[in-house]
């Protein structure tokens, strides 16, 4: 999808936008419907913690070192499918992103607030196919120009590429080019 009908679609839902929900199921559904209209490409290993949402699905924990350990301890497991995710924290408010876990009981683990991610004791893990991400759009200006961020021009923490160019977020919402 072209930049300029994804700026033109976010600014039309965005204006249409009528209210958040502190509920954490009522936030993630409402949400998650809201960002799938404005998608542009699938998530990777350098870009599904960058603003996602996602249910993953419990698994048993991977036989094989982690790919990535963040500095909160949570490990990635990735492939070509998808990604495992081991932690003692899930839900709405993991970082940027809003990953609930759906337990192999079926019962969904949001948090308490959508802001605040559910602690456990011991770590749990889950899985989610890379086409399952939902980017949480933005839209920016870099260069006089509007942008929507996307998995597409995405390419990792707080870095976007526009027309070739990436561009590092010095302060939120600001970009320089590098």
């Amino acid at each position: 999808m072209k930049q300029d009908k994804l700026i033109e679609r976010y600014k039309e839902k965005t204006a249409n936008e009528t209210e958040r929900y502190y509920q954490p199921s009522k936030y993630f559904n409402k949400t998650i419907e809201f960002y799938k209209d404005l998608q542009e490409g699938i998530a990777s290993e350098i870009n599904f913690f960058e603003n996602t949402m996602t249910v993953f699905k419990q698994v048993e924990k991977p036989r094989r070192k982690p790919d990535y350990e963040s500095d909160s301890g949570s490990r990635y497991w990735y492939s070509k499918k998808g990604l495992i995710r081991g932690s003692d924290h899930w839900g709405n408010g993991v970082a940027n992103c809003d990953w609930p876990l759906k337990t192999f009981s079926g019962k969904m683990i949001y948090g308490s607030s959508w802001k605040s991610p559910k602690s456990f004791k011991t770590e749990q893990f889950g899985f989610s196919k890379w086409e399952d991400f939902v980017f949480k759009a933005k839209l920016f200006e870099i260069n006089n120009h509007e942008i929507v961020s996307s998995f597409k021009n995405v390419k990792g923490k707080d870095l976007i590429e526009v027309d070739k160019k990436k561009y590092l977020r010095k302060v939120i919402e600001v970009f320089e080019e590098v």
